[in-house]
């Protein structure tokens, strides 16, 4: 909207309207006065006027004085007005509120909030997860036996036949009499995170209460087809949701977090759920996703070394440094003693945001005396210290400063801390930033309301302006770092994305890692840019990227810091738990474990230093059932049956055909003459047998055996140019001729089924899916006649009619089809050979 004068009016604030034909039919004459005095006449569209509104500096009170003439006109043009006051407008505005085109937070040139689409109403994206509750007791101590057995194994002559009930079982263990055998004071239970890498989710407890530590989800390995989330036991929960008195969330990555609108409807409605602010801000955005948020009642943000109680334990919450912000490690205190589980961290000598590592807090509670230390061993192969992030952003400026062209880097989303170095380059080399990639701006939303976030959202160009802008005064911060294919670097790559066109003066800057199984993705991806031109810098010697996850030596100084009576390796492959087991017991700990998911792990504090009871202080006191459930990324959720991910891998590998089949009734039978017949019906018989390939029996259209017309498509497989499809159906169809008139269609499908899949094995070795859907058709005379001469000629030698030969190609049912198209040859003719066979 382009101002054509300013000047002052004494009238109150008025929008006022006036059509303009001559000029354009949907443009008109706004008058706008602000409670200022101000008078601004624009001649404008009516979204348009909607981006103007948001820049008058003061509010603006609008009043529609429509024409008789046009006043549809009219009053669209107040909506839009009332629409864009809210902070934002069409293209930003000066505020934060959403546009016609979303955004960032608004801002100049900003792109207003984008707004959030909801994923589910609550429970349609639950699918069967909190269905399977039968069947799985918890693996907990019995009472009122003499040693602790598995709870989901009966006792002999258990009257349930199949399971224990926790209370009422009786070991079959035979002790020593005497034996000091009791229920272990302090519990622990993995449903995930342990032996593999995401999914992190437990239950810790003590006096059977018990509270739950993070609700994360896994990544799908590469044989999940149509996976998107791999989630804990939900059901297990659901059923044992009496015993659960709170939920403690150390930090807002999806390995802690991503599971929780599947968690939080099988937890009771009242169960409190604790956790950073940052945290928390992400949880509340993925809660409303699901329309599970309700009044934000049960949410509590805590502080870093605030103190609350949490069903049986009073906490305290540790500050500690990772690749994202807000994250914290708990101490658990209780009767019985003190647990600490560290939760996801590094130590950062000199973090970018100045929230370090608490080590005071944690020498303090070593002093106290540590029962139990669980820790994160994802990088306990890994020999030193991990890089800080102050290094990192030293050289993310150096890359900066030394280019001219354009610069474009690439992290996990989630990595706030990586974003200070981009604003230092960008403010140091005068770069405006932009970002591209809706997860970015999900989590500089969170930061921003935080209080924590790097970068102003409202100075960030949008993404479709990059193309205006001068590119050695820009940076990019894109997604993609792991090759995702609907990321905007992966699309950029390949040229493909809306917003990022690479051109060979550009600088790719790394800074992520290569996540283990992404190898392959990223290569390829980073092989695309490469061929465009621009420049990659990915080598460790770049310094780009620090882990998130401590280092050996850094495991070392924390072992030796809290120097645990026992302790449990967690958060990691069962090759690093080992490992992480070692180190401990090689810096002086002595009772240390490794337990896998579902296995309850019960530990008895030591008396003076001594191992308590006849089973050790750490033993097993039983195995939950857990089974694990998956999501497609949708509504789909469920087990691996449910999802049905061995038959998507089968038909992956192996293909899949189909077989409509239409079935006749009444159609063929031996014929079967009268006594006045007989001689001349033997005697045609005599002279069909006498012809080569024919038969002893006149097939005539009475009542007795099916026959059928088949029709085979396949898919993911080798058809022989058609004729594996052939071969298929003629084995269809001959199956049914087998059959009684009046068979049921499921023993048809059945039939058919099994012949075409032993027909497919014999014809290209593979095992598909093979899916028949048989159903009753009607016959007409000339179908008659085409089976009957079809069946008839059944048999006859290779070139004849309703044999699979070479140059005829005719099925059962008659139809023709195309021969194989001849072999090229391979090996040249006329050519004189270098060297004679006999070496002359």
């Amino acid at each position: 909207a382009t101002p054509i004068r300013a000047s002052t009016h004494p009238r109150p604030a008025v929008v006022s309207f006036r059509a303009v034909p001559q000029t354009t039919p949907r443009c008109a004459m706004a008058f706008a006065q602000t409670t200022g005095g101000s008078c601004h006449v624009f001649k404008v569209a009516p979204r348009s006027l909607a981006a103007k509104a948001s820049s008058f500096a003061s509010p603006v009170r609008v009043v529609s004085r429509p024409t008789a003439t046009n006043d549809n006109f009219s009053q669209t043009i107040v909506a839009e007005f009332e629409r864009g006051r809210g902070r934002g407008g069409r293209d930003g505005g000066r505020g934060g509120g959403g546009g016609r085109r979303g955004g960032r937070g608004g801002g100049r040139g900003g792109r207003g909030a984008k707004k959030m689409r909801p994923q589910s109403d609550g429970k349609s994206h639950l699918g069967t997860t909190l269905t399977y509750t039968e069947g799985k007791p918890f693996p907990d101590f019995v009472e009122n036996a003499t040693a602790p057995i598995r709870a989901d194994r009966s006792a002999p002559g258990a009257a349930n036949g199949g399971f224990n009930n926790i209370v009422e079982g009786i070991t079959p263990l035979d002790l020593p009499t005497g034996g000091l055998v009791d229920d272990a004071p302090i519990k622990f239970l993995p449903l995930g995170g342990l032996g593999e890498i995401g999914m992190n989710c437990a239950l810790v407890g003590t006096e059977n209460r018990y509270v739950l530590l993070d609700a994360g989800l896994m990544f799908p390995d590469h044989e999940e087809l149509g996976i998107q989330k791999v989630l804990p036991d939900v059901s297990f929960l659901s059923r044992w949701r009496d015993k659960i008195e709170a939920v403690l969330i150390t930090h807002g990555h999806e390995d802690h977090i991503g599971a929780l609108p599947w968690v939080i409807p099988a937890l009771d409605p009242c169960t409190p759920v604790y956790g950073g602010m940052f945290t928390m801000q992400l949880i509340e955005r993925k809660m409303k996703e699901f329309n599970l948020w309700g009044d934000g009642s049960r949410f509590h943000v805590i502080d870093m070394g605030e103190r609350f109680n949490a069903g049986p334990f009073a906490m305290e919450a540790v500050r500690v440094t990772h690749s994202i912000p807000d994250c914290c490690g708990f101490i658990f205190r209780c009767a019985a003693g003190t647990i600490v589980h560290t939760g996801d961290w590094k130590i950062d000598e000199n973090p970018v945001d100045g929230r370090i590592f608490d080590r005071e807090q944690f020498e303090r509670v070593g002093k106290e005396g540590v029962t139990l230390m669980m820790s994160d061993s994802t990088n306990v192969l890994s020999p030193g210290r991990t890089i800080s992030e102050s290094v990192i952003r030293e050289s993310m400026m150096q890359k900066v400063l030394g280019h001219k062209g354009r610069i474009i880097t690439t992290q996990f989303a989630s990595n706030i801390h990586r974003l200070y170095g981009v604003k230092a380059a960008a403010d140091a080399s005068g770069r405006k930033i932009a970002f591209v990639g809706m997860s970015l701006n999900t989590y500089l939303e969170a930061a921003a309301k935080s209080g924590i976030a790097p970068i102003d959202p409202n100075t960030l160009v949008p993404a479709e302006d990059i193309d205006q802008m001068n590119p050695s005064e820009l940076i990019i911060v894109t997604t993609g770092s792991q090759a995702e294919p609907r990321a905007q670097l992966a699309q950029a790559a390949f040229g493909s994305s809306r917003f990022i066109t690479l051109h060979p003066d550009d600088l790719l800057l790394y800074s992520a890692k290569m996540i283990p199984g992404n190898e392959k993705r990223v290569m390829r991806m980073m092989n695309a840019i490469a061929v465009r031109g621009p420049e990659i810098a990915m080598r460790k010697e770049d310094g780009l990227h620090s882990s998130g996850h401590a280092y050996r030596e850094e495991l070392e100084e924390i072992l030796k810091m809290l120097h645990p009576e026992h302790f449990l390796p967690v958060h990691g492959e069962y090759a690093f738990l080992k490992e992480h087991e070692a180190l401990a017991r090689s810096v002086g700990v002595r009772h240390s474990t490794v337990i896998g998911n579902g296995q309850m792990l019960g530990v008895t504090p030591l008396r003076n230093s001594q191992s308590h009871g006849l089973l050790g202080n750490m033993h097993l006191l039983g195995e939950a059932r857990l089974q694990t459930m998956f999501n497609d990324g949708g509504k789909g959720s469920g087990t691996s049956e449910d999802l049905a991910i061995e038959e998507r891998m089968r038909i992956a590998t192996e293909g899949i055909v189909v077989v409509d089949l239409e079935v006749f009734d009444q159609l063929l039978q031996p014929a079967v003459a009268d006594d006045g017949e007989k001689e001349d019906t033997e005697g045609a018989e005599d002279a069909d047998a006498s012809k080569p390939g024919g038969r002893s029996n006149v097939v005539t259209a009475a009542s007795g055996f099916m026959t059928a017309r088949a029709r085979v498509t396949s898919r993911s497989m080798w058809t022989d140019e058609g004729r594996l499809l052939a071969n298929l159906r003629d084995a269809a169809e001959r199956s049914v001729e087998g059959l009684e008139t009046g068979a049921r269609l499921s023993a048809v499908e059945r039939t058919a089924a099994s012949a075409v899949r032993f027909a497919c094995r014999n014809y290209c070795n593979k095992r598909p899916d093979i899916i028949v859907v048989a159903h009753r058709g009607v016959a007409d005379a000339e179908h008659t006649a085409k089976r009957l001469a079809a069946a008839a000629d059944r048999g006859a030698p290779r070139g004849k009619v309703g044999s699979l030969s070479e140059d005829t190609m005719v099925g059962a049912s008659g139809t023709r089809y195309r021969p194989r198209a001849r072999s090229r040859q391979s090996a040249p003719t006329g050519v004189r050979p270098l060297r004679r066979s006999d070496g002359g």
